[in-house]
């Protein structure tokens, strides 16, 4: 179709044909611009990818090598493991006999101690004469003599001294005093006398 423009030349509208124009040849390059770039980018994707591939196959066969060789290595350490493991059950039982020993030691009365105790707890007028100890029970037999007549006070001061004091006392349920009897040598009263103590 032809269109014939009667219009004077100021009144033409000069862009429209341009515009067509330039809008007709802006698709036309991009059209040409994106398959000429189309075809460089397909190389190019191609070979990110191939690139890729590679390096994550050199990862693999790295990775791959680094675990061979710690499993050689873990290989290697068996006997030493074992080894560890044996040491291990033997320092688990020594520990037990340890524990098992301390607890002995620790139930076990210390004897030495309380004879100490018993020397220092001893009120003037007093000796003894005999102990006797069994697993449960602990005997003493001792002697007293007082000028003042106070045998019995003396006694008595004696077996307070022994419960108050917490080194001594504390592995005994009780310490009582069991019979009193009273004889009389050259001239003066003395009493022999026994202390009963059951043993924790």
């Amino acid at each position: 179709m032809i269109e014939i423009n009667l219009l004077p030349e100021e009144l033409k509208d000069k862009h429209k044909g341009k515009t067509k124009k330039t809008a007709a040849d802006i698709s036309a390059v991009l059209a040409n611009f994106k398959v000429k770039y189309f075809i460089y980018l397909i190389p190019l994707a191609l070979g990110i990818l191939i690139c890729t591939h590679i390096y994550l196959g050199l990862m693999y066969f790295v990775k791959t090598g680094a675990l061979r060789q710690l499993a050689n290595k873990w290989q290697g350490l068996e006997q030493q493991r074992s080894e560890l493991e044996v040491f291990n059950a033997e320092y688990a039982l020594i520990s037990e006999d340890a524990k098992a020993i301390q607890q002995i030691s620790q139930s076990r009365i210390n004897w030495a101690q309380k004879l100490n105790l018993l020397s220092l707890g001893l009120p003037s007028g007093i000796w003894y004469n005999e102990i006797n100890v069994s697993p449960k029970e602990f005997i003493l037999q001792g002697t007293v003599v007082a000028l003042q007549k106070e045998e019995l006070v003396l006694i008595n001061k004696l077996i307070s001294n022994l419960k108050n004091d917490p080194d001594f006392f504390k592995d005994f349920s009780s310490l009582e005093l069991s019979s009193v009897q009273k004889k009389t040598v050259g001239g003066y009263d003395i009493f022999d006398f026994i202390l009963q103590g059951a043993l924790k």
